[in-house]
């Protein structure tokens, strides 16, 4: 498989123009061009990332069954006995 992700890199982070799920484990390549987005571009392309997220929350017609339930996270013993 291959796939090609546009975006731009923002206070170390990188933002893609649009929503992406890239599977865990996968060896990846990034590769930095030689130009500048605007910031205008930039903040479009979170304005839109955004409403996408927002349209396919408000969308979304599956139901949750069950109680919900309490998170236990590890201590740090426990981590650092991993």
């Amino acid at each position: 498989m291959l796939l090609t992700v546009e975006g731009y890199f923002e206070a170390g982070r990188f933002i893609a123009d649009t929503p992406v799920h890239i599977p865990e484990k996968k060896k990846t390549i990034v590769t930095v061009l030689d130009e500048t987005v605007d910031e205008a571009g930039a903040v479009a392309a979170r304005k839109r990332l955004w409403n996408e997220i927002i349209h396919d929350l408000r969308n979304c017609d599956e139901l949750l069954e069950g109680e919900p339930e309490r998170l236990r996270f590890r201590s740090p013993e426990e981590t650092e006995a991993l």
